[in-house]
């Protein structure tokens, strides 16, 4: 399904409904859906990449267990800004706020995004800065990287 949106904002808040609902929900094919590969991905310890599938299934996988450890009933993401950089491509800022029974677990967060319209028309993340200063928990599911496999000696 092809989305049109008229506005920089209708872009970004289609993209966090999408990505939200499905993190929270535990549906990584709708979520990595709103992604182009590779994404890169950066927070105050570092940047990275993500360049397969797998990055993006371990990625979110650490992310939904911190959600689901902090028992995350809400996340409140609204876009800040955003704004047209060319016809295919959007710059946004959205603040995320986690809240677990109607209580704030940690000071909002703003994150910063770039989103490209693909060649199928679909509009997709490419990369994001995050600034979580309070929750090194947090960082640390974003920076979760896929383990090599431990060869046994034969």
């Amino acid at each position: 399904m092809q989305s049109t949106h008229e506005t920089a904002d209708d872009v970004a808040e289609y993209l966090l409904e999408r990505t939200g609902n499905a993190l929270l929900a535990g549906n990584f094919d709708e979520f990595s859906d709103c992604f182009r590969l590779p994404y890169e991905l950066e927070t105050l310890e570092g940047f990275r990449t993500l360049a397969t599938p797998g990055d993006m299934q371990t990625t979110f996988d650490a992310v939904r267990g911190h959600l689901v450890q902090k028992q995350v009933t809400l996340m409140a993401r609204h876009c800040v800004s955003a704004s047209y950089r060319s016809i295919n491509e959007v710059a946004s800022t959205h603040e995320t706020r986690l809240i677990s029974r109607g209580v704030l677990i940690q000071q909002p967060y703003p994150t910063f995004s770039i989103l490209r319209r693909c060649d199928d028309g679909q509009w997709r993340i490419t990369s994001s800065s995050y600034v979580i200063v309070d929750s090194e928990p947090l960082n640390q599911a974003l920076a979760t990287r896929n383990q090599p496999s431990k060869r046994i000696a034969t």
